[in-house]
């Protein structure tokens, strides 16, 4: 039985004084071992992460319908460009490039000279299990050149053009997104940002086609 001012060994289970930093039996350290520390912050970590992440904060490929009807998959590659009608998986939502279109406007609303308008239409599906947001001012379009803008103020697509609001888990939404490029680009690649208020980065990019 374990005395007043005295506590147990952590190695060897003798009894010795509260104050011990060392076993003077077993010779072993009495504090809890570093590593030990290090992997409960690793796992704290990661269940903190599970619970708020939701998905997979890298973008990945999700493969067409087989031949045989079989349910799509992702491929386990990691990149972060891809091409258009190719379904990318980030986090837990899919996003596909369905067609682009490209006009120089109406007699209401013309693109300025040498440029044309690029309307793109995205599909968003939400196949994670918490209800997300979307937003068109996260999606920005780079050309040739490595220019980079938001999307146009136009009315070319007002009655198909992609706002912004919530999805819930299961949900789906199409819509347009409307730039302004030099005429002819064939290098065009439409960005997407997690939040283009306070991301430098994008975090994947699908490449038009010509």
């Amino acid at each position: 039985m374990k005395k007043d001012g005295t506590k147990l060994c952590k190695h060897c289970n003798s009894e010795i004084p509260a104050s011990a930093k060392v076993c003077p039996n077993c010779r072993k350290k009495q504090g809890m071992k570093l590593w030990k520390i290090i992997l409960g912050v690793i796992v704290v970590v990661g269940v903190i992460g599970a619970i708020a992440g939701g998905g997979s904060k890298k973008p990945s490929s999700k493969e067409a319908e087989g031949n045989d009807g079989s349910n799509s998959t992702e491929k386990n590659e990691e990149k972060t460009e891809f091409a258009q009608n190719e379904t990318v998986v980030f986090e837990g939502v899919e996003f596909t490039v369905t067609n682009v279109e490209k006009t120089t406007g109406s007699q209401y609303d013309t693109s300025k000279e040498g440029y044309e308008y690029v309307i793109v239409t995205v599909k968003i599906e939400n196949k994670s299990e918490e209800k997300i947001s979307y937003n068109s001012l996260n999606w920005k379009m780079e050309n040739s050149k490595g220019q980079e803008t938001d999307t146009a103020f136009t009315i070319v697509d007002t009655d198909t053009a992609l706002n912004s609001g919530d999805l819930n888990a299961g949900g789906m939404i199409e819509g347009t997104l409307t730039f302004e490029e030099p005429q002819g680009d064939t290098g065009l690649k439409l960005n997407y940002y997690d939040n283009a208020l306070f991301d430098d980065n994008a975090a994947f990019k699908i490449k038009l086609g010509a």
